[in-house]
């Protein structure tokens, strides 16, 4: 199957309803006007080489452009690869040196972060936007394309952590129709969207598009505008991280949002004030959801019922969950799920969903406990994964970075909670000996600016003289076993 083929039943249906308002006053996409320029695009991709068996950079910024060429790579026949445009160019060239890529599309003003691995002339597509022939470093691994990859989602770190998700076309469409067993998405649904298409595509804008809906562009994401935008275009469901709805709650305006239906929380744990402030200014409820991108969307707090705030609400009807007791000595445990539109495959190393989920049991890494009426409460991160605002990282990339610079021996990076974004990281870093002139903490974060994303830079950096160990040697990340160490070293 494809993905396209199934939007393109949906534009059967209903041509001439809308596909994308916004984010200007006066745009409006048809379903049919969408159709004919993703077929559009296709043809010029078509003409520049690319078909089954391609895999493609996607190089561009969210918006209209971003699902047209989504969608004409898979009328292609071949598979996505997002490279995030938020990423500094180090982190674009290391997903352009471990993914197999024949082409990366971008827009022309980005272009020139892809200069050194063109492998041929830059051909434009429509408008601003080319196609760029790019040199690989590696082969697909074996058996690559014989489960019909539509998406491969690289995963951000340097140190092995960064496999590479490797989601099918039948995958996805499981995926969706599983999301909505409990969204109920239909075409009298318009959903405002507030997210990087970069990393949130394959639950969300390709259900919207499949089951009929509308999406809603912002021109921007100020409080103000997010208001005015839902509310003008009869907006009935948001779909934002809580940093949105925080801006939200802000607005001391009287405008009210009487078509919504939903308000979803994703990205990052909702802080219990955030929800209480947006009740209070629109008196709807925050709902919060539970996405990973290995299983797709298996909880949403669907019940409206305030008393289960900080809960992502029981598994949809296509999940199962179990809770493996870790030896914690408390009620929290490991999280494992069960059901359809799993992940394909790990990219690298190359590993079947067979192989990853053997006993049919995907297991989380995150921990949490259930209530008596089966409401999942989300109490753990993802092994060592640091979430700034919905951004996820792995520790060890910047970890890897601060020890590149000569006067650093070893570094250890971990989250510390942060009001509004969730995590910020902070580090401790461990100088080298007998350096002379030892770096200040801001020619550290100056250092990682070159090689970092912004929001990875540490927020603290603490000069120590060892790092805290557990017993195998691993460095322990836990904020509070870090502060703990260091009140013991100011008491003596």
């Amino acid at each position: 199957m494809n993905l396209m083929d199934t939007f393109c039943e949906t534009v059967e249906k209903q041509p001439n309803h809308p596909a994308i308002i916004g984010p200007g006053n006066e745009d409006f996409t048809s379903y049919a006007q969408l159709q004919e320029k993703i077929e559009f695009v296709a043809d010029r991709l078509t003409t520049n080489g690319i078909g089954p068996n391609s895999c493609v950079g996607v190089h561009h910024p969210s918006g209209l452009e971003y699902i047209i060429l989504t969608y004409a790579i898979w009328r292609c026949g071949a598979c996505v690869v997002p490279i995030p445009v938020e990423l500094v160019p180090e982190e674009k060239h290391r997903i352009c040196r471990e993914i197999c890529l024949d082409t990366i599309i971008s827009k022309s003003g980005m272009y020139s972060v892809i200069e050194g691995f063109k492998n041929g002339k830059p051909m434009p597509i429509f408008e601003d936007i080319i196609v760029v022939p790019v040199k690989s470093f590696r082969e697909p691994p074996p058996k690559f394309f014989n489960i019909n990859p539509a998406f491969l989602r690289f995963t951000s770190g340097t140190t092995g952590a960064s496999k590479g998700i490797v989601l099918s076309h039948e995958t996805v469409y499981d995926r969706i129709h599983a999301a909505n067993d409990g969204l109920r998405i239909g075409p009298e649904d318009r959903i405002t969207w507030l997210l990087s298409m970069a990393y949130h595509f394959t639950v969300s804008i390709v259900s919207y598009l499949s089951f009929g809906a509308t999406i809603i562009l912002c021109k921007n994401h100020l409080g103000a505008t997010i208001i005015q935008t839902t509310a003008s275009n009869k907006g009935t469901i948001i779909y934002g991280s809580p940093v949105h709805y925080q801006f939200m709650a802000q607005d001391r305006s009287s405008l009210m949002l009487p078509d919504l239906r939903l308000a979803i929380s994703t990205a990052t744990s909702l802080r219990a004030e955030i929800a209480e402030a947006f009740y209070h200014r629109f008196k709807i409820p925050l709902i919060e959801a539970y996405g990973i991108i290995e299983v797709g969307l298996p909880c949403i707090s669907l019940n409206n019922d305030k008393c289960k705030l900080g809960s992502v609400g029981r598994v949809l009807p296509t999940y199962e969950i179990h809770m493996e007791d870790v030896g914690l000595g408390n009620e929290l445990r490991a999280i494992h799920l069960r059901g359809k539109g799993f992940l394909d495959a790990y990219y690298d190393p190359w590993q079947r969903r067979e192989e990853i989920m053997p006993n049919g049991w995907f297991v989380t890494n995150d921990l949490g406990r259930l209530d008596d009426e089966g409401y999942l409460y989300i109490s753990g991160r993802a092994k060592d994964v640091i979430n700034v605002g919905g951004m996820k990282f792995f520790p060890q990339e910047v970890e890897k970075v601060l020890e590149s610079h000569p006067a650093v021996k070893e570094a250890c990076v971990f989250p510390h909670h942060h009001k509004r974004l969730g995590d910020v990281p902070h580090a401790e870093a461990v100088l080298a000996q007998n350096n002379k002139n030892p770096p200040t903490v801001n020619e550290l974060k100056d250092y990682c600016r070159q090689h970092l994303t912004g929001y990875k830079i540490p927020e603290d950096i603490q000069f120590v003289d060892a790092l805290i160990r557990t017993a195998s040697g691993k460095p322990i990340r836990c904020e509070s076993t870090i502060n703990k160490r260091r009140d013991a070293t100011r008491g003596d």
